[in-house]
């Protein structure tokens, strides 16, 4: 084996090396994707299925595309009649299409992404909570105050289609999928709290004073009854009570009872 061939194979092996330890692995997960950027900075137009990647001079960029959860809290919709919500507290959850990622990546700007502390970016996170406000005054503006709490299933319906409107709007209908809406909070503004609150108790006095109006005159009625039957039969005894002293003390021999008279004594005693 001559030296050339020797010092040819060294450098070659030198650079296999070279290129091999200069660069790095990257592992994409299940529900991940990702995107490859050369060391000239381009970002290839290929999406990275899971799998272990090699990064050579270049790096590769993950993105989850598992269901993406938004927290809208302390939306303040108007209702109908122009009542403002104390709170309103909506989650939703959302869904990239893999095939997407290199749009959304290379033609959104930051303020549509939310980068979290891990250094992982959440795509079109930003952009969402955004569509969810509007989503939430729309679906709420047609509902009277008192209504709200009680129509939160309806709501939530409604908040989805304009979302999926608003996504439709926006060319966006067929790379990101709305999942589910769920609204965990609705606080009526406190002073029409209290004002239900003050209805309430005044009502409920108004049954109670009805309620004992009611009882003390059927007690009143009642008692009224009780004393004329008393009343009667009290009489009626008192009478009977005189006869009897009558007949013991011999004061009264007959009696009348219709037209016939009738002796309570012998005729001999009578006469």
């Amino acid at each position: 084996m001559s030296t050339a061939f020797k010092i040819g194979a060294v450098a070659v092996s030198g650079i296999l090396l070279f290129t091999l330890t200069a660069g790095q692995f990257t592992t994409i997960k299940t529900g991940e994707v990702g995107l490859y950027t050369s060391f000239d900075g381009k970002v290839q137009n290929k999406v990275l299925e899971p799998g272990i990647n090699y990064d050579g001079f270049g790096s590769i960029k993950v993105f989850n595309t598992r269901k993406i959860t938004v927290f809208a809290n302390n939306l303040r919709p108007k209702t109908e009649g122009n009542t403002i919500m104390k709170d309103m507290d909506v989650t939703v959850t959302y869904s990239l299409i893999p095939s997407s990622i290199f749009d959304f990546y290379t033609n959104y700007d930051m303020s549509n992404h939310e980068t979290k502390d891990t250094g992982e970016i959440q795509l079109m996170s930003s952009y969402i909570s955004r569509l969810i406000t509007s989503a939430v005054n729309q679906s709420v503006d047609k509902i009277p105050a008192l209504e709200v709490n009680s129509n939160l299933d309806a709501i939530q319906n409604n908040i989805q289609q304009n979302l999926n409107l608003a996504l439709e709007n926006n060319g966006l209908k067929d790379k990101i999928r709305i999942d589910s809406v769920v609204v965990v909070r609705a606080d009526l503004p406190d002073s029409l709290v209290e004002s239900i609150n003050r209805v309430v108790v005044a009502k409920s006095a108004k049954e109670e004073q009805e309620v004992k109006t009611q009882t003390a005159k059927l007690k009143a009625e009642e008692n009224q009854q009780l004393a004329s039957t008393v009343t009667t039969q009290s009489l009626e005894y008192q009478r009977l009570q005189v006869l009897k002293s009558a007949f013991e003390s011999g004061s009264v021999k007959t009696i009348i009872v219709n037209g016939s008279p009738l002796n309570f004594l012998p005729d001999s005693a009578i006469k």
